[in-house]
């Protein structure tokens, strides 16, 4: 399994609207191939950071995201909302359960 985690500084007076744009991109993505999780939100101990977390089957699935026309649309239009540089990671995990 792939994970992806990064945060993003935004322009926090613009939420309302960057939620949006994330909630669009995020039902398209669910239906793609190989999407376990997506998920946009925002930092309790810094308001004007925008998370980003999602699970992917494989390599595959996820190079095929990265060329999805709903991704580039998404991409397009962050940039207003975006203020500096995001910061994201991908991980292989090769195991997942419950926390114990």
């Amino acid at each position: 399994m792939i994970v992806v985690a990064g945060n993003f500084p935004i322009d926090i007076a613009k939420a309302d609207e960057l939620s949006e744009l994330c909630n669009a991109v995020r039902a398209a993505t669910l239906q793609e191939d190989g999407c376990h999780e997506y998920r946009f939100s925002f930092a309790t101990d810094a308001p004007g950071t925008l998370l980003i977390f999602e699970e992917w089957r494989d390599q595959e699935s996820l190079t095929a995201h990265l060329g999805a026309a709903h991704l580039a649309e998404f991409g397009s239009k962050v940039g207003a909302f975006v203020k500096g540089a995001p910061s994201i990671s991908r991980y292989e995990v090769t195991d997942k359960g419950p926390l114990r």
